[in-house]
């Protein structure tokens, strides 16, 4: 996303009082849905205006925007099944349940309702399962390297970091801020720097085990 089009972005926001970049994340956090009203009136250009445009209309892609590095979990949690990304809170629950419900059933089963357009971090912390809030003690990297029905938890693992943060993973990696939950989630920040070198990404490659 460039300045040009961030700077639209923060024009058709002033109304609610939003005034810097910053802002603009904090707000999309605390009224995810309510960005499509902010966004109305908005005209895109380039390679993404397909995908913006669609999501004026109620399209989005409901899977993990961050990639995280995979490593040797050693485990599998074929009981967990959220597939959804946080990131998916900026299109209306009501409009999306069904989703929700195939994609995200284990969060559904302690969500009775996902307040997308008023804070819904405050409530959504409060019913997460602890059991799963557990696992971000290992790091966001290694949450994101266990399987669940043979597809990785990158989702899972950007709830997590959603929750301990109230910021989104992607969001932090590209201004700067990334914060490790352990010190296997540095490898983030290393192979951000690495991407700046060579002035593109590079993916998010399988790391070799560690032992010992």
């Amino acid at each position: 996303m460039g300045w040009r089009c961030i700077e639209a972005f923060l024009e058709g926001a002033r109304f609610v009082g939003v005034d810097s970049l910053d802002c603009l994340v904090e707000y999309s956090v605390s009224s995810p849905s309510a960005m499509r009203l902010i966004l109305a009136g908005v005209e895109f250009a380039g390679r993404l205006r397909r995908e913006w445009e669609g999501y004026l209309r109620g399209r989005l892609e409901m899977g993990a925007r961050m990639k995280f590095p995979k490593v040797e979990a050693g485990v599998r949690r074929d009981d967990v099944w959220i597939q959804i990304s946080p990131a998916y809170m900026l299109l209306p629950f009501d409009e999306t349940k069904r989703t929700w419900q195939r994609m995200a059933y284990t969060l559904l089963k302690h969500l009775k309702d996902v307040p997308t357009s008023h804070n819904p971090h405050s409530y959504i912390s409060l019913v997460f399962p602890e059991e799963l809030r557990a696992l971000a003690a290992r790091g966001y990297v290694w949450v994101a390297s266990i399987k669940s029905r043979g597809r990785y938890n990158d989702a899972l693992a950007e709830w997590l970091y959603w929750l301990d943060n109230v910021r989104m993973p992607h969001i932090d990696v590209a201004m700067g801020k990334f914060t490790p939950r352990s010190s296997l989630d540095t490898v983030v920040l290393k192979l951000k720097r690495v991407e700046r070198l060579f002035g593109g990404k590079i993916g998010a490659p399988i790391l070799p085990p560690k032992h010992g």
